[in-house]
């Protein structure tokens, strides 16, 4: 159970997107924190699902995985079990069609060495530039504008920044941030601007870097998950040693 939990736990945290978010809005004493508090929750995590017994109900059929291949010729991706294969110097190569097959024997060394370098270093090239400028926008534009849309309300309606000045600086923040968390998901990049927001109208920093962390480790996906596939026993302990561990995180940042 711990690498399971450890994982369940570390990998919506945060991410590379996310702490550039936080460095830009909160500095780089939050993102930090919040970098190796995330690292010690997946450890503490772990080494917790270790030491819980669980039985699991049923045998679980195993993950058919397809393997895929690049053709050397075309760059086109290749399903192993049914394309074209052909031996050269001790390594198999797979091709889409016939027309790439032949044209592989005619010019074995040039697609083998030189072709397939060349086509590698394209691809990598093209792939990260399709990573920085096209998937990584899809993925964070839409959960980024929904956390500035929040913090806009939080910091431009008199009312709500009142309520957070006046009673969210002490230790009423920490319940909050706990239990706000909890009953609402919010992905770690949407979450930063939201807790800029509160932290400017006076919310206390530790009861930020709680909901910074609980937020997105308690989604519902996850809850239901967790239910369904461990039970309501690894459930409630999930949520008690996290509840634990983001409270006593966020008054340690509180205190530096």
């Amino acid at each position: 159970m711990g690498p399971v939990l450890a994982f369940l736990v570390a990998t919506p945290a945060t991410s590379v997107s996310a702490l550039l978010v936080c460095y830009a809005l909160l500095g780089i004493k939050f993102t930090v924190f919040i970098f190796f508090a995330v690292i010690l929750m997946g450890l503490v995590m772990g080494a917790v699902g270790n030491l819980i017994t669980f039985e699991p109900r049923g045998r679980m059929s195993p993950l058919q995985r397809t393997e895929i291949a690049i053709d050397p010729v075309c760059g086109m991706s290749v399903d192993m079990e049914r394309g074209l294969k052909t031996e050269y110097e001790g390594k198999s190569y797979y091709f889409c069609s016939p027309h790439c097959q032949a044209a592989f024997k005619k010019e074995a060394d040039r697609y083998a060495i030189e072709g397939e370098a060349a086509r590698n270093i394209k691809r990598r090239l093209a792939s990260a530039l399709r990573f920085g400028f096209v998937d990584m926008i899809k993925e964070i534009g839409p959960e980024l504008l929904l956390g500035l849309v929040l913090a806009a309300l939080v910091a431009a309606v008199a009312p709500i920044g009142k309520f957070v000045g006046s009673y969210l600086s002490g230790g009423l923040g920490y319940l909050f941030s706990l239990v706000f968390g909890l009953i609402m998901y919010i992905c770690s990049t949407a979450s930063v601007p939201l807790v800029h927001a509160f932290v400017s109208q006076g919310m206390n920093i530790g009861a930020g870097m709680v909901l910074l962390l609980v937020g997105p480790i308690t989604s519902w996906g996850t809850i239901l998950v967790l239910r369904k596939e461990f039970g309501a026993r690894i459930l409630l302990i999930y949520l008690g040693v996290i509840s634990i561990m983001v409270l006593t995180l966020g008054w340690c940042f509180s205190m530096i």
